[in-house]
């Protein structure tokens, strides 16, 4: 009987997909994947034609370039969080920290260097093979304003998950110890921890919209642990729901009966983001990392983010008695596809866009473009979207089919 708890169902994905041995698969996530690529995607779409800087359409380009990443972060909390959660209520043994790192070496590595190497080749992208080059092999450019906008920009998301991915076991660790010496419960020792995690990254986050430290430190995994947490905390709950350990409330009972509310909030948390924040654009964007910002704004936002993740995360997480919109719309092939092939998409994706768009672009690559966007015009940034995805999807499809598959059968051998 369909209900609204953790799925533990075992189905049998490729052996490149699985989960740990004993973790269930969430299939949904393939498509929320694509959903925060997409975002991303068009945000720089918009940057480059100059849609970004328009009222209104430009203000939700904005938003959704900031969405996109933490939308990433949430499902990586999840996703890896969640059996260190389970072995915890269970008492069984943690993941191996072995076959953890393997399994995230494996995941990462291959595409990135790969993309690093032949994207350096061409269109040359700059600072690759410069002598600073093996700060981008190993997720270091994030740290220094020489580095952070070159190679792959968008890559210093991968400088917060690297960063993520070898602190997770230490916090599993302390986790599960400091439960032992205080005799907590197990929800309490696990959410407590996550609720100080948030509040943190929280804090970071404040500092650097007043200016009190670097959009360096704001943007690491110091600033961004707070969307990490809640995709841990997002674990937990699975857990406590599929495990019995959580009775069911009113309110859950009514996401059951009614998932599409969650996204109808997820939409409203945008409509929200793009009014409070109001980014104006590209300039806008860059002015607000060199000016004080109100706390109230940073703290608005800051929470309609949380209100945006969670509810856009819930749907793929939990069963409802009557599928709505969001698993529908989850489960279309297409879109599960591109979550499929997203690490790809996300890692050639603006580099396409400025070969397609620009004719030359000296600060990322020195090759020459095609220079399609001569004026800035709604049905430009339409076309180079629809033109960059098409390209990327392709691209990224032989990189999952050549690189990351070959090296993702490896991971549990």
């Amino acid at each position: 009987m369909s209900r609204l708890a953790s799925t533990e169902r075992t189905q049998a994905p490729s052996p490149a997909l699985a989960p740990p041995p004993g973790n269930p698969r969430f299939p949904l996530f393939d498509s929320l994947r694509a959903i925060a690529v997409l975002a991303v995607l068009a945000f720089h779409v918009a940057s480059i034609t100059g849609e970004i800087n328009r009222p209104t359409t430009g203000d939700v380009f904005a938003v959704l370039g900031d969405q996109g990443p933490i939308i990433f972060f949430a499902i990586s909390g999840f996703l890896l969080y969640r059996p260190f959660a389970r072995a915890h209520l269970l008492g069984t043994d943690p993941p191996s920290s072995r076959r953890y790192a393997r399994r995230r070496a494996l995941r990462i590595l291959p595409a990135y260097w790969t993309a690093l190497l032949a994207m350096a080749i061409f269109p040359g992208i700059v600072g690759v093979f410069s002598g600073y080059g093996w700060r981008y092999f190993l997720f270091l450019q994030a740290y220094s304003n020489h580095t952070i906008a070159t190679g792959i920009p968008s890559a210093w998301t991968l400088c917060v998950e690297a960063a993520f991915y070898v602190a997770l076991p230490l916090w599993a660790l302390l986790v599960r110890a400091a439960r032992r010496w205080s005799g907590a419960s197990w929800g309490r020792s696990e959410l407590a921890p996550l609720a100080a995690l948030a509040a943190g990254g929280i804090a970071v986050q404040i500092a650097g919209s007043r200016l009190l430290v670097s959009n360096l430190v704001a943007s690491s995994v110091l600033g961004q642990c707070t969307w990490l947490a809640l995709g841990m905390a997002l674990a937990v709950a699975s857990v406590a729901l599929a495990q019995g350990e959580w009775r069911r409330t009113p309110f859950v009972e009514l996401i059951a009966r009614h998932p599409g509310l969650l996204w109808l909030g997820a939409l409203g948390s945008i409509a929200g983001l793009a009014a409070v924040l109001h980014p104006g654009g590209l300039l806008g964007i860059v002015v607000s990392l060199h000016t004080v910002q109100p706390f109230a704004r940073t703290l608005g936002a800051i929470a309609l983010t949380a209100m945006l993740a969670t509810c856009l995360l819930v749907p793929a997480i939990f069963d409802a008695e009557r599928p709505g919109v969001p698993q529908r719309v989850l489960r279309w092939p297409p879109l599960a596809y591109l979550g499929l092939i997203s690490y790809g998409v996300f890692l050639y994706h603006l580099e396409v866009a400025e070969v397609l768009g620009l004719s030359s672009d000296p600060g990322h690559f020195s090759g020459h473009g095609l220079g399609l966007v001569q004026h800035v015009h709604t049905a430009t940034t339409v076309i180079l979207f629809v033109l960059t995805l098409a390209v990327s999807a392709a691209v990224a499809t032989v990189s999952y089919r050549v690189v990351e598959l070959p090296f993702l059968r490896r991971k549990e051998t």
